[in-house]
């Protein structure tokens, strides 16, 4: 037995410490010797937590109807071609390996020495470490279930994998036989609750052992993460009876693991996926500097390979901006069907038209992201995967960036859709038996993404969740799902929510082919103002300019105090648009609305006396003067329309009073003067063919040779 380990923690040093080895061979010293000193027993623990391989598997996603390769055939899987001996999914011998080394450490590394100085630091340190092989233990034990587990044929209950909790040696039966799913279940669930009762809940403390610089290691809230997910996956259809009580343990699990995290509350935006102090992400890889995934997922006209094409399937799944589906919703416009939409559109695909550190992506028939553009392959489905890309990174040449990256392997937003899925399956939407409903968890989802259905009203409005919700279990759960699938997109979670919700495995995969169009349309008029560049002559120093046009009347005014008797102005430069070729950035303007602000008739803000407009007259390279009102401003609301319109790309509004004078907010309705239009035509990219046995994965067909024991998935 000992000479056993002393091997195995020999491979171990080679491959994780070498910088701390004795003069005298690591293979003459004894376990005792070893273990004796920290940094040779903890490799046991290091080498478990590098078995990891943190990265997103976004391959999988070529398996599913969210997205396709850019090479035809590489996702042979997904096409007929999944065989047992060619079976890409899964790592089992890297899991049980990585299993073993959790159990050499639990059972051998207890007593390792950390600190002799410090007996307090010390102890901490002996129980941290204990408790996270527990939690990596439950880790490798949940791939290896989620990934394998199944029916054997002729089985009426879910096998899961075998449960290897101890040190095996050549005297140990090897034949091993899979258990219940509910039982490997157990098992995990087991070895979190121990990690549980040890681990820091967050590292955001102070002190060497639970602040920031440990954030790639296992914590209390991570476990608790784990748990739900565990517990989500085990009360799904695919896996047993989906009985109630399953769904409120995995409801149970996800509300105790939120109330820790801190509650029901606002998530973080997404900002360039680069943020790895937000503690939205529960347990991440220790971040790195990067620039891979850009160079493998930018589109051809960023210097990218472009290699993962996301589905129309996907795309029509985000809904419109006010929250209803595009096939029911009046924001959404057929023409122009990537505006007026869910901001996680624009955060997470690249789109024909879309505007991308000033180069705009262009997908249409003969542009450079087209096929036989700049690249032969081009995109097959008209778009490109930007999630998890980062706007810091260029890859333009002579100016290459590259910016954070980490791997997040559970994270908030997954927490509330895991909690949303099992609260309405157990209790229904508005159900609020843990503090808060399945609802309020969703609405949290939509919030962040932008979704507002009524901006007239301040604050969030999301009518349609309500609407669902109202309209029962069901029609909630369809919500649900569709969320799941728009927020963990390029993630991994889409091949494994197919099939543990019994949903369909064969998909026909969709893209579009965009034309110019032959009879052009106009945009609808909007306020152009939301994206313009505002500049003024002057801006108090207890006010901010970024609230002239910040799309709402409400909150706190741009004013220009002191400003007394004094002509001053405000200005807008409108953004470019896109069109074939190039950009423009003239706009027709239909009319203008300012809402001025007065502190009070007698105050040192008021409304103005005297007021006139100059817009660019692009012809003659100069500013002229097209409206003048010298009785001034009575009242905050400000209304000038323009007939006929005015064709421009800049605008100045001057202003004057005896006191000072302060906007709300200075509206300008427009429309390109030359928008892009386009034709789209949709159609069916490739189809999906598997068997429904395929809805399990299969034991590797090795192993099954070598165990008499180990029961294949059925259909295999």
């Amino acid at each position: 037995m000992k000479r056993i380990v002393i091997i195995f923690l020999a491979t171990v040093m080679v491959t994780a410490a070498c910088e701390y080895l004795e003069p005298r061979p690591i293979q003459d010293l004894s376990t005792d010797e070893l273990l004796s000193v920290a940094d040779y027993g903890e490799g046991l623990l290091t080498t478990a937590y590098r078995n990891l391989y943190p990265s997103y598997d976004i391959y999988s996603e070529f398996y599913t109807d969210n997205a396709v390769p850019s090479t035809a055939g590489s996702n042979i899987l997904a096409l007929g071609g999944w065989t047992l001996e060619t079976n890409p999914i899964g790592n089992w011998d890297l899991w049980y390996s990585s299993l073993e080394y959790c159990n050499h450490y639990l059972e051998l590394g207890s007593d390792l020495l950390y600190s002799v100085s410090d007996p307090t630091l010390n102890d901490i340190l002996q129980r941290n470490r204990r408790a996270e092989a527990f939690f990596l233990r439950g880790w490798y034990h949940w791939q290896l279930l989620k990934t394998y587990g199944g029916y054997a044929a002729g089985e009426s209950e879910a096998l899961g994998i075998p449960i290897v909790t101890e040190i095996l040696t050549t005297d140990d039966n090897l034949d091993l036989s899979r258990d219940s799913y509910e039982d490997v279940v157990a098992q995990i669930v087991e070895d979190l609750d121990s990690a549980i009762a040890i681990l820091p809940m967050t590292y955001s403390g102070g002190t060497v052992t639970d602040n920031m610089t440990n954030r790639g290691r296992a914590s209390a809230l991570a476990a608790m993460a784990l748990k739900a997910r565990v517990y989500l996956y085990a009360a799904s259809p695919a896996y047993g009876p989906s009985t109630q009580a399953l769904w409120e343990r995995a409801a149970a699990a996800a509300a105790e693991a939120i109330d820790a995290s801190g509650g029901l509350t606002d998530l973080d935006s997404y900002e360039n996926f680069n943020d790895f102090s937000s503690y939205d992400n529960i347990w991440i890889q220790p971040p790195y500097s990067s620039n891979n995934w850009e160079y493998s997922y930018y589109p051809p006209s960023l210097y990218g390979d472009g290699s993962c094409n996301p589905s129309q399937n996907l795309v029509d799944a985000f809904p419109a901006a006010d929250g209803y589906p595009i096939d029911i919703s009046a924001a959404y416009d057929v023409h122009f069907p990537y505006a007026n939409r869910d901001q996680r559109l624009d955060r997470f695909i690249f789109f024909n038209g879309d505007n991308y550190n000033s180069t705009y992506v262009r997908t249409y028939e003969g542009g450079p992201d087209a096929p036989g553009g700049l690249s032969q392959e081009g995109t097959r489905t008209g778009y490109y995967m930007k999630k998890l890309l980062s706007q810091n990174v260029r890859l333009t040449p002579g100016d290459v960036t590259s910016d954070d990256k980490f791997y997040a392997y559970l994270t908030r937003a997954e927490l509330y859709l895991n909690f949303a899925e099992a609260a309405n399956e157990a209790f229904g939407p508005d159900d609020a038996t843990y503090g808060f409903s399945a609802a309020e968890a969703l609405g949290m989802i939509r919030d962040r993404a932008g979704i507002d259905s009524d901006n007239a009203t301040s604050g969030y409005q999301d009518q349609y969740l309500d609407d669902q919700a109202l309209a029962g279990q069901a029609a909630f759960r369809d919500l649900v799902h569709n969320e799941r699938r728009i927020e963990l997109c390029f993630e991994g979670f889409r091949f494994w929510d197919i099939r543990r919700l019994n949903e369909p495995l064969n998909h026909s995969v969709r893209g579009v082919e965009i034309v110019e169009a032959a009879v052009p349309v106009l945009p609808d008029i909007s306020n152009i103002a939301l994206d313009a560049e505002a500049s003024a002559d002057f801006v108090s120093p207890y006010s901010r300019l970024s609230r002239i046009n910040n799309g709402t009347t409400s909150g706190s005014a741009f004013h220009n105090w002191p400003s007394y008797e004094t002509w001053r102005y405000v200005q807008y430069d409108f953004n470019d648009y896109f069109k074939v070729p190039g950009t423009g950035d003239v706009y027709i303007v239909d009319s203008i609305v300012v809402h001025w602000w007065e502190e009070c008739p007698t105050c040192g803000v008021q409304y103005p006396d005297s007021i006139y407009l100059e817009v660019w007259d692009t012809d003659l390279d100069d500013w002229v003067e097209v409206y003048n009102d010298y009785d001034g401003a009575t009242e905050d609301y400000w209304p000038l329309v323009f007939d006929p319109a005015i064709n421009t790309n800049r605008m100045r509004l001057h202003f004057r009073d005896d006191a000072s004078c302060g906007i709300k907010e200075w509206y300008v309705w427009g429309v390109p003067a030359e928008p892009a239009s386009f034709d789209y035509e949709y159609g069916t990219v490739e189809n999906h063919t598997y068997q429904e046995y395929m809805r399990y994965v299969p034991l590797p067909y090795s192993q099954t040779l070598i165990m008499n024991n180990l029961k294949q998935n059925s259909g295999w």
